[in-house]
């Protein structure tokens, strides 16, 4: 009977050992989801593992050696316990095919402030004040509430001038 286990890849060879397997007809599942980060001050689109170095693998043991599948290009071993390689509940894995590519998780991954994020400045006069992050001001700025003398005033910064708390 298929059921569903986890795979333990080697480094960066998820995409290989996803290929791999599927050559070989079994059912492989490496979720993902697409979520912007900056890099160098810029919004970038980047697709990010939700488990890096693991694949979820739907086989029947009987039928297919726990052997061919680690001996395929990209995987290093099967998740066990003990001797016993490790059962993923069916109902979790449809669950994350349902929910891996949906707003809420994208964002819940995003290293980008939203509107009312504490922020800490970090380059500049400002250095080392908090401010409350407002919004974007295009792809490499965003405006920042600060309080400066017990008065609140925006301020447009460079994205790589804070963090976010």
């Amino acid at each position: 009977m298929h059921k569903w286990y986890l795979a333990h890849c080697r480094p960066r060879e998820e995409d290989r050992a996803l290929h791999n397997l599927n050559n070989q007809n079994i059912d492989a599942f490496y979720p993902f989801v697409e979520v912007q980060k900056l890099r160098r001050g810029r919004k970038v689109l980047r697709t990010e593992a939700l488990f890096p170095g693991y694949l979820f693998i739907r086989v029947d043991l009987e039928v297919t050696s726990s052997t061919t599948i680690s001996s395929t290009r990209g995987i290093r071993n099967l998740v066990r316990f003990g001797s016993h390689p490790c059962e993923v509940p069916a109902e979790l894995v449809y669950e994350l095919m349902c929910h891996c590519d949906s707003d809420e998780l994208r964002e819940k991954l995003s290293d980008l402030p939203k509107c009312g994020d504490r922020v800490r400045i970090s380059e500049g006069p400002f250095a080392g004040l908090e401010a409350i992050y407002q919004e974007a001001d295009g792809d490499t700025r965003a405006i920042l509430l600060l309080t400066l003398l017990q008065k609140e005033t925006t301020a447009s910064l460079a994205n790589t001038d804070f963090i976010r708390l």
